[in-house]
């Protein structure tokens, strides 16, 4: 488990297309020594902070005035993964860039750029009571737990039908890093329509066609797709601004109800400590 607040050790970056505006997007990573991760914008910071969340349509955007930034859930789970707690991200567009849909090539340049250890705590949130969020027939909710330890399941169409997967040591989980994101093949058409989805493509995303996957090469796992739903769930959760410790349980939740039980838990403060 990680000890101390930490950052990256050097100066890197990162380009690609956003998933959702299609634009060519740049990215500057610098070391931060003040707590937390944040995005600096048009000369707006912006935390990547549970409060600052705006949007939670098809992705977690952030907003501060008129400036926001789509899409940042798998970059923070990458610098979950990789043990990041503070970071300043010069960005030059308003997404951050899809890559191959999954956290991998975020999590691979923070990990050749090392970490740096500062001497303070405050990295982990433990919850301490049981806290839960809920919409429709999905929900999730968290319980006391001195790990982290999360169980999701999902339900879609065939070929994709019923899935569950539980991840015990979710900081050692790597198999969740390099699980992509994934559309069915019919939403397509209305997602382009509302002006979304304009840098997908079989080479971010995988999608479910009515019989099989439409990828030439096909799933990386076999639960690829409950994988990717937790890797979302992740960088969803690091937007609490520490890493959280508590069993986890989801049922269909996405990026509102996973920002939802964040709201919950900060609602009251006898819901967690923080060390």
């Amino acid at each position: 488990m990680i000890k101390r607040q930490t950052t990256i050790n050097r100066i890197f970056k990162l380009s690609g297309i956003g998933l959702h505006t299609g634009r060519q997007v740049t990215m500057e990573f610098l070391p931060r020594r003040d707590f937390g991760i944040a995005f600096s914008i048009n000369g707006t910071i912006i935390p990547a902070r549970y409060d600052m969340v705006a949007d939670t349509r098809l992705s977690t955007q952030i907003a501060s005035g008129d400036s926001s930034i789509a899409t940042i859930e798998h970059l923070m789970a990458a610098f979950y993964f990789a043990g990041i707690t503070n970071c300043l991200i010069y960005i030059d567009g308003p997404e951050i860039p899809i890559m191959d849909g999954s956290a991998w090539e975020f999590y691979h340049e923070m990990w050749r750029a090392g970490v740096y250890e500062f001497p303070e705590a405050g990295v982990y949130m433990k919850v301490m009571r049981p806290v839960e969020a809920r919409h429709g027939d999905a929900w999730i909710r968290v319980k006391p737990l001195n790990t982290l330890d999360i169980t999701m399941s999902i339900e879609f169409r065939p070929p994709v039908g019923k899935q569950k997967k539980r991840v015990m040591d979710v900081e050692n989980a790597f198999s969740i890093i390099n699980s992509r994101t994934f559309v069915l093949e019919e939403e397509i058409e209305a997602i382009k329509k509302a002006g979304l989805a304009k840098g997908g493509s079989l080479d971010n995303a995988v999608v479910i066609g009515s019989d099989e996957i439409v990828n030439p090469h096909g799933l990386r796992y076999g639960k690829e797709l409950v994988n990717h739903k937790i890797l979302d769930l992740i960088g969803d959760l690091y937007t609490a601004g520490y890493r959280l410790l508590g069993k986890v349980e989801a049922n269909r939740t996405g990026h509102y109800l996973n920002n939802l039980l964040l709201r919950e838990i900060f609602s009251d403060p006898e819901n967690y400590t923080v060390y």
